[in-house]
């Protein structure tokens, strides 16, 4: 929320135990995000990635 108020356009909360991501856009709530939902990026970065994605590419790391 700090970062928001100083100009962040984007931020991303990753909840590893629930398995979900929150998004935070400037103006508006956090919105809950889980399994195959699109993560929202800045409007420069062209980007398609999903909550399972972002959770795919983090279980090695989360299981060591």
């Amino acid at each position: 929320m700090h970062c928001l108020k100083y100009g962040n356009q984007l931020g991303w909360l990753i909840d590893p135990d629930e398995r979900l991501i929150l998004a935070f856009i400037p103006g508006q709530e956090p919105v809950e995000l889980i399994g195959n939902n699109r993560l929202p990026t800045p409007k420069f970065l062209e980007l398609n990635l999903t909550v399972d994605q972002v959770f795919g590419w983090l279980r090695p790391i989360c299981n060591s």
